[in-house]
């Protein structure tokens, strides 16, 4: 053990006299190398984890700010897919040339049978199936009101882009001649797709009208 015994008696005779500074580089040149090494090592040690506990603690409030960030554009984006397919069945229902209905729940008018059969829908939907199902996350299918909602919405943003030239020129044509737009055809692939996910996951159909938001409130 270093004892003050150890220190020169001139420090000590001088201390009165000296500056503070030089007092400290006197002790550091009586101590053992080692020592000093050691507590260089310690304070640099106290520093390094005073340094990362900040950054940790700064990182953690932004990531919380971020996270609440994120919740909210969530919970934005819910409402707009909700929004326009609202709007898109307030068409469908006002249309006369409407392929589907708001009915309980909703499905194809005769007139939707009709352009279904005419594109062999059916046929394209299996053969594009897996593809729509990629771009839905499970986590967001809660009920069945919500896997119509983001069905038709998946459809609607992707369908067309999924068909082969063949497939879409036929579309089109059918369009042509009924004197329909493209996007009036999601609704079909919408409510197949709605119905193929309701059937995988055991939820009848009857349950979205249960499920929808002035059925909950």
């Amino acid at each position: 053990m270093l004892k003050l015994s150890c220190i020169d008696w001139r420090v000590k005779e001088n201390f009165n006299t000296m500056e503070i500074g030089d007092v400290f580089i006197k002790l550091i040149e009586q101590l053992n190398s080692s020592v000093f090494v050691l507590l260089v090592i310690l304070v640099a040690t106290f520093f390094l984890a005073w340094k990362i506990s900040s950054f940790i603690t700064a990182w953690r409030m932004k990531r919380d700010i971020h996270n609440e960030r994120i919740g909210k554009v969530e919970k934005m984006t819910e409402t707009v897919i909700e929004l326009k397919t609202k709007v898109d069945l307030i068409y469908q229902n006002t249309n006369p040339n409407g392929f589907a209905r708001s009915r309980s729940p909703m499905s194809l008018t005769e007139k939707g049978q009709e352009i279904k059969e005419l594109i062999n829908a059916e046929s394209i939907f299996n053969r594009i199936y897996s593809k729509l199902k990629d771009y839905i996350k499970d986590e967001n299918l809660k009920n069945a009101y919500d896997i119509q909602t983001i069905s038709l919405e998946t459809a609607k943003e992707h369908f067309l882009n999924l068909l082969t030239k063949e497939e879409l020129i036929k579309i089109k044509d059918v369009a042509f001649k009924q004197g329909l737009i493209l996007e009036d055809f999601y609704i079909i692939f919408g409510i197949l797709l709605r119905n193929k996910i309701l059937k995988e996951k055991n939820i009848a159909i009857s349950e979205i009208d249960m499920r929808a938001p002035s059925k909950t409130l």
